[in-house]
């Protein structure tokens, strides 16, 4: 069986991409912390974490984060510090809520949260205006904000497997 490489401690604090997918990490691996100045992509999917740390929210740089197939039960409101954030994948994970702070996340192009049960988006999810793609398949969804129409620049969007009667004008 293959095991993930650890990241060494003597590496170069310069890193700009670290890609541990598959790894079969309980929880976000705390040498990763050390790249919070270069950090920019950061792949975690397929694993086994549950929560995300409060100084996980360091990592100022990130453009892309990846954590789709893990067990996340909630997407902290300090989501808004990564305010360099392109893309967004926390698909397939048990994230109930999305907080009202992602409005925040203004560079935001690219966004998955399918497969969570969340019943409903924030009030300011209207706000990421950024968002060119974004993914919303099987969730909870019964409606969607009356502002949802003022992402303008969306090209795709998947709405598959909800609960919605009807769409805002």
């Amino acid at each position: 069986m293959f095991k993930c490489i650890p990241i060494f401690k003597g590496c170069n604090r310069q890193i700009e991409y670290v890609d541990k997918r598959h790894c079969s990490l309980p929880n976000v691996p705390e040498e990763i912390l050390r790249y919070s100045r270069s950090l920019e992509e950061l792949l975690l999917d397929a694993n086994h974490i549950r929560d995300l740390p409060k100084n996980f929210f360091r990592l100022h740089r990130l453009r892309k984060l990846g954590l789709s197939d893990n067990e996340i039960m909630k997407l902290p409101s300090d989501i808004q510090n990564f305010e360099n954030l392109v893309e967004l994948d926390v698909s397939r994970n048990d994230i109930g809520d999305i907080p009202d702070d992602i409005k925040h996340l203004r560079s935001l192009q690219i966004a998955d949260f399918s497969s969570n049960p969340i019943p409903r988006l924030p009030a300011g999810f209207s706000q990421l205006r950024s968002l060119t793609v974004l993914g919303l398949n099987d969730m909870s969804l019964t409606s969607l904000p009356q502002d949802f129409g003022c992402l303008s620049k969306l090209e795709s969007l998947e709405l598959r497997e909800n609960l919605l009667k009807s769409l805002p004008e």
